[in-house]
């Protein structure tokens, strides 16, 4: 998943914000993020389905970097674009939490 950067404007109003604007790629993005991800832990800006349309949105710079950051670990964690790099990881996760509750 090829997701640059996002780059923010500063805004008048409310002072310390930064506008952005998200499109599909984001929305899919954010989806297998927030599946896999404590947004709420890492200062992540919770977003709702009307966000992902390329209307403006204002979030603060420190939203913003960890957005940024969020998508940039998703690029590493990648396995594989196929269903089955999908099943290992999700195999590998399940036998992480079983041998731990062991």
């Amino acid at each position: 998943m090829d997701i640059e950067p996002i780059q923010g404007k500063p805004v008048r109003f409310p002072p310390g914000r930064l506008e952005i604007r998200l499109d599909e790629r984001h929305r899919l993005a954010y989806r297998r993020l927030y599946q896999q991800y404590r947004s709420f832990l890492s200062e992540m800006p919770v977003l709702r389905e009307r966000d992902f349309d390329g209307r403006p949105i204002k979030v603060s710079p420190k939203q913003l970097e960890a957005l940024n950051a969020a998508f940039a670990s998703l690029k590493q964690n990648e396995r594989g674009n196929s269903v089955f790099g999908a099943q290992e990881a999700a195999t590998t996760k399940l036998f992480k939490r079983t041998q731990f509750l062991s």
